[in-house]
């Protein structure tokens, strides 16, 4: 066999699939994209509601945003209203915002029905999701107690002018750090949809000793997600000075001891180098030497 012949087949078992896969897009034969939407309920310490979505498509079990393409948003069931259209970000990712819960909507147990919907096109089929929420409200409140940190929690749900209690419900307390939030407690509710913790007292603040705490339902089956924020002066007085010539792995300037074992290695990676293309020198005139 020939090396033409051996090149033509290597060619071809390489890019045939491509090939195979293009031909068959332009004839309209490439099987469209199966999405995944899903609708997450956010109320945030302002009583502002978000609807927040994300459509993506997998590829080897592996999530790959769809960016750039619009959520329509409607809210209802016997009675459905068009809330609004948004378009996901470059993750996939979208925040439609309500100023207010739409109640003239809830069924009878109270829950309204939020619907988001991508509509599709001719590469991407049309998906769907829908959560049923109840309009649940946070209080948090920040006091002393006999020299104690004591944070409170108090849930209700409103009836017209009526707050009714959420009682027996999971709920959770944190301050939020630099990369996530540190959890500080978790309790359940009581009857009164009440609940107190105490404190600690040793932890880091900003400067002045300012700290922001937290309380969520995280991710409720009924409720969504709902939190309530106050900034308090509770922390510790911290203040992050780095000096000029501070090295560290996470620095701009990398420590002397990388700078130097680095250095080191690259000197042996290159003698070696310089040290082969002497000795093939050398054979090329020894060899040169011995035709002579």
């Amino acid at each position: 066999m020939t090396m033409k012949k051996v090149y033509i087949i290597w060619f071809l078992i390489f890019f045939f699939p491509f090939i195979n896969k293009t031909l068959a897009y332009v004839d309209g034969d490439e099987e469209p994209i199966e999405p995944v939407l899903e609708l997450f309920y956010f109320k945030d310490t302002e009583e502002k509601i978000h609807l927040k979505t994300s459509l993506v498509h997998y590829i080897d079990r592996q999530p790959v945003a769809l960016p750039g393409f619009p959520i329509l948003y409607s809210a209802g069931e016997d009675s459905v209203r068009n809330l609004g259209i948004s378009e996901t970000d470059k993750e996939g990712k979208a925040d439609f915002l309500l100023d207010e819960f739409p109640a003239d909507l809830a069924g009878e147990d109270g829950t309204v029905r939020f619907y988001a919907e991508f509509p599709g096109n001719d590469s991407i089929m049309a998906t769907e999701w829908e959560i049923y929420i109840q309009d649940v409200s946070l209080e948090l409140i920040l006091e002393l107690i006999d020299s104690v940190k004591t944070v409170s929690a108090k849930a209700y749900l409103r009836s017209g002018d009526e707050q009714i209690p959420v009682p027996d419900e999971d709920i959770y307390f944190y301050v939020p750090r630099m990369f996530s939030d540190l959890s500080v407690g978790e309790e359940f509710l009581d009857e009164n949809g009440e609940i107190s913790i105490e404190f600690p007292d040793d932890l880091p603040g900003n400067a002045e000793g300012y700290l922001e705490i937290v309380v969520r339902f995280d991710d409720h089956y009924m409720f969504g997600t709902v939190e309530k924020r106050e900034r308090i002066k509770w922390g510790i007085p911290t203040m992050h000075v780095i000096p000029e010539s501070y090295r560290a792995l996470w620095t701009q300037i990398a420590p002397w001891w990388m700078i130097i074992t680095l250095s080191i290695l690259l000197a042996g990676v290159w003698s070696h180098y310089i040290y082969s293309v002497i000795q093939l020198i050398k054979i090329k005139r020894l060899g040169r030497k011995q035709n002579e």
